[in-house]
């Protein structure tokens, strides 16, 4: 008895320090800081209140958001795209399933200049790109379809997926354009992107580490993005995952129609520049 009269505070302080996602008319939200739990916070939470709803919104580790929302310590949580949510799903429980309700933004990988007063890819810039196989192709292919790149090699494919890539010898896996043949590639740990960009002319970010590592001047920074089509943007746009058993709830509901709000569109519009792209889909 003693052990259970022990732990039981220290549970229900866990509920009330993050709302608990009981109230009747309050939604919690776990998100990541950028753009996520901003987007949340600055123009999805007015729409809520004009609604009747309280938006309480805690920044969370994004590995951690899908067992805390199962576990029920909050509503919802906004962090993922469709794939890594499918990943989830297949190794979790029954009642552990999380369901995506409306797909909200997707995060471009753009090319950021260093220098504000060197915006324009001369010959003989270093260029930082990631070092992940899914965001190296990415990262490639945009410079490829900027002229930057003429080539990729083909040695990178295997049964036309792009699956290996010397990451220590990045220059020889790539044929520059003529206008940029002594141009360079070095891959780095996403984490460290922002960081190092100052030793680099140029760097390939994805949105969520320049939104978070380069300062409020990032969209300055941009010099182009990658092109993408409507079927990656439906596949990898970032959305609102409630439980399984909720996603029909008034709740749920609420969001997917805050979400469709123009004025939220507006605002990831004017916030974030080309770096993040408002993309709508509801899905209840």
């Amino acid at each position: 008895m003693k052990k259970i009269i022990l732990l039981f505070p220290l549970v229900a302080a866990g509920l009330v320090a993050c709302g608990g996602g009981n109230a009747e008319n309050t939604i919690t939200i776990a998100a990541s800081e950028l753009p996520h739990a901003k987007i949340l916070k600055e123009a999805v939470a007015p729409v809520l209140k004009e609604k009747g709803y309280t938006l309480e919104v805690r920044e969370l580790e994004w590995t951690l958001q899908n067992p805390a929302v199962a576990r029920g310590e909050y509503d919802a949580n906004y962090f993922q795209h469709t794939p890594y949510l499918n990943t989830y799903n297949a190794e979790a429980s029954k009642d552990a399933q999380l369901t995506m309700v409306v797909k909200c933004h997707y995060e471009k990988l753009c090319l950021y200049a260093s220098d504000l007063n060197h915006k324009t890819l001369a010959n003989g810039d270093k260029i930082e790109i990631v070092n992940d196989i899914s965001n190296i192709e990415r990262a490639l292919l945009m410079l490829k379809d900027n002229g930057v790149i003429k080539e990729i090699s083909a040695e990178c494919y295997e049964g036309g997926e792009f699956k290996h890539f010397l990451v220590d010898k990045p220059n020889s896996q790539v044929t520059f354009a003529d206008a940029y043949k002594d141009c360079s590639l070095t891959c780095i740990q996403e984490s460290n992107l922002a960081i190092a960009l100052g030793d680099y002319n140029f760097g390939v970010l994805p949105g969520n580490a320049a939104l978070t590592g380069l300062g409020e001047d990032y969209a300055k920074r941009i010099v182009f993005g990658e092109k993408v089509d409507e079927a990656t943007l439906s596949l990898r746009a970032n959305g609102v995952a409630f439980r399984a058993a909720d996603k029909d709830s008034k709740k749920a509901k609420a969001i997917v129609e805050a979400f469709a709000d123009k004025r939220v569109e507006n605002y990831i519009k004017s916030t974030f520049g080309e770096s993040v792209l408002y993309h709508y889909e509801a899905l209840i």
